[in-house]
């Protein structure tokens, strides 16, 4: 079965082709129903080209299957336990099937391939991004209060958790009860404390984050309209400048976005600490 060796590199190459290109979806699941169905197409046509490979490789065990049976007739012949093989056995035949076979499987995959070409080119559409978003930010909203709500649930459950645990520890030692020989309680070693300690800067943390209203550390600031995002400056960043105190830089640099938007009208209101340069393109004479 001369060609064996290269049919199944080819074979090999395209499995893992198949698979880098049809097994790694890369929409989200809130995508529109357009997204689902090209990649459900994708998938369809990848698994039919793997069940053509799978056969693929049958017809090779097949192949060494006649030439096993083939051997054993020739050596029960030489034996004197049965007749001469009749005919010519043709290798090149199982070769012949296994080439073929595989420019078939070949075929299935050029379909899979061109179904992922399809479905990312539907990724790409702005359209698709867009109602992607739009359904990110309907899930988005109230989430930050409901998670909030959650934790503090689950924070009044490990608290509850701690206070019995300790409480029963200590019945069971007023009954005289687990102790050592030494009559000594169960230590708690320095590994269990730091956990505990660290459980509970965790419940703070998360009630602080949860709690913030902070446009970036909440990411409320992807869930703005486009409006508030095209801004200039975009609103969440007119909102970290206003965050600072009066005389840092970032308020400064607030107070000159206001002043370009509303246009100032005289030279008593350009600050101090601007320069000509910058005062220049505020000032009536200069519009």
């Amino acid at each position: 079965m001369s060609g064996r060796d290269a049919l199944d590199f080819r074979a090999g190459r395209l499995r893992d082709l198949l698979n880098s290109h049809t097994k790694n979806a890369a929409h989200l699941p809130e995508a529109p129903e357009r997204v689902h169905e090209a990649w459900a197409k994708v998938v369809e046509l990848s698994d039919a080209a793997s069940d053509a490979l799978d056969a693929w490789y049958m017809i090779r065990h097949e192949g060494e299957q006649a030439e096993r049976a083939r051997l054993a007739a020739h050596r029960a012949h030489l034996a004197g336990e049965g007749p001469k093989p009749k005919g010519a056995y043709k290798p090149m035949d199982v070769d012949a099937r296994r080439a073929d076979a595989l420019l078939a499987c070949q075929a299935r995959a050029d379909l899979a391939f061109g179904a992922r070409g399809q479905y990312d080119q539907v990724l790409k559409d702005p359209k698709v991004l867009e109602e992607t978003r739009a359904a990110l930010v309907a899930k988005f909203d109230g989430l930050q209060d409901k998670t909030r709500k959650a934790v503090a649930e689950a924070e009044a459950a490990f608290h509850t958790w701690i206070r019995v645990m300790n409480d029963l520890a200590q019945v069971t030692l007023d009954l005289d009860l687990g102790r050592d020989q030494d009559g000594m309680a169960p230590p708690t070693d320095s590994d269990h404390r730091r956990w505990f300690d660290q459980a509970h800067e965790a419940w703070a943390n998360l009630d602080r984050l949860l709690g913030s209203n902070h446009p970036v550390a909440t990411g409320r600031w992807a869930a703005m309209s486009r409006e508030e995002l095209e801004a200039k400056p975009p609103v969440w960043a007119r909102e970290l400048l206003s965050l600072n105190l009066p005389w840092s830089s970032d308020w400064k640099r607030l107070r000159r976005v206001e002043l370009l938007e509303r246009r100032v009208v005289t030279t008593l209101e350009i600050p101090a600490d601007m320069s000509p340069a910058e005062a220049k393109d505020l000032l009536p004479s200069t519009r």
